[in-house]
């Protein structure tokens, strides 16, 4: 058998509460395993002594049990040894027309099967948090949702949770400090923007994420985001993708300093998260979840600018609209103009990891 089948066989105690038979003609439902009336399965409360007692066996259907007259055919005895069968009523036969298998929910609604109503009914469930929508939204890079996850949960492995770890004598994790700041332990906390070469990259793209008057402290920027971003506006999205990629790209440098040895300065960091930020804008469709505003100007440099105006009608594109509207030869052109004007900011060697584009 092979890995995949005894995984679906694995998770068969869980699946068997919402899968029903819908009786029709009786025949297709086994009467003591299959999840046919309120009390089912019988075999949980009826033993398969009493079964072949009453001279049924394991394989009888629905209609195995049920007479010409409508009736139960089990023995009278057994409404005294269970009494929770005086209340099960026959279903209703229709002949030559087949039982039907079908998902009822934790609700108790019958509905077709799909994958989406099996998850629905065997997720684990927990309370909702307030910064789900900070998270997970649909215009967001989905490897920087899962790492802003992970910032939120505090679950990266940063220094001060390996020092509680055993390592082992050839590790002092004491002796370890910040890779980007060679200043204590870092932390959640320190490395989302308490660190000096953190903050310098905070400084640098708040702005653009209308946090202008956010400090550094990672509760705080939380709390702004559950208050202000939380619906579909362009504001909303670009400050939850600004403060993703920011995260992101410090954890990603951070990892670079301990196991490369490569170091790029703060203000290469702050540009490729812009860099990354207008590049995912460009994407949105109009009337795609989106509510329909001018972007922040502010997230196209300067030179970006001028190659807009020249393929745009003489002026700047103002909105996400306007951008879209390039033809697709003119849509290749930017894109390609706008990674070489990017690049050519840069010193060699020093903006490797970017993809292009997201």
């Amino acid at each position: 058998m092979t890995w995949g089948w005894r995984k679906i066989l694995s998770i068969r105690s869980f699946i068997r509460p919402f899968i029903w038979f819908l009786i029709r003609d009786g025949t297709e439902a086994n009467a003591w395993n299959d999840n046919w009336c309120a009390y089912s399965p019988l075999r949980d409360f009826i033993t398969p002594r009493r079964i072949h007692g009453a001279g049924f066996s394991m394989r009888s259907s629905v209609s195995d049990l049920i007479d010409t007259h409508n009736g139960w055919k089990w023995p009278i005895a057994w409404f005294d040894l269970y009494p929770v069968l005086i209340n099960l009523m026959p279903p209703n036969i229709v002949h030559n027309v087949p039982d039907k298998l079908v998902w009822k929910n934790r609700q108790g609604n019958v509905s077709e099967f799909s994958a989406s109503e099996a998850w629905e009914s065997i997720r684990v469930r927990g309370e909702e948090v307030d910064w789900v929508n900070l998270v997970w939204y649909g215009q967001s890079i989905p490897r920087h949702s899962f790492h802003l996850w992970l910032v939120i949960k505090n679950k990266l492995k940063t220094q001060d949770r390996m020092g509680v770890w055993d390592a082992g004598s050839a590790t002092n994790l004491n002796l370890m400090c910040c890779p980007l700041c060679n200043q204590g332990k870092d932390s959640r906390d320190h490395l989302f923007f308490r660190c000096s070469y953190a903050l310098q990259v905070w400084n640098r793209v708040k702005e653009m994420a209308y946090m202008d008057s956010v400090d550094e402290n990672w509760d705080s920027i939380i709390a702004w985001l559950s208050q202000h971003a939380i619906n579909n506006s362009a504001k909303s999205i670009v400050s939850k993708l600004v403060v993703a990629a920011s995260s992101y790209f410090i954890w990603q440098e951070r990892n670079n300093r301990l196991f490369s040895r490569t170091q790029r300065n703060a203000t290469v960091i702050a540009n490729i998260v812009l860099h990354t930020v207008r590049l995912k804008l460009m994407t949105f469709k109009a009337g795609k979840g989106v509510t329909p505003g001018a972007y922040p100007s502010l997230l196209l440099s300067r030179r970006e600018e001028r190659v807009c105006i020249s393929r745009s009608g003489g002026r700047p594109p103002e909105s996400k609209g306007e951008l879209l509207r390039l033809s697709p030869r003119d849509t290749i052109w930017y894109l390609n103009r706008l990674k070489e004007s990017e690049s050519s900011k840069l010193p060699v060697g020093q903006y490797p990891g970017v993809a292009f584009p997201y």
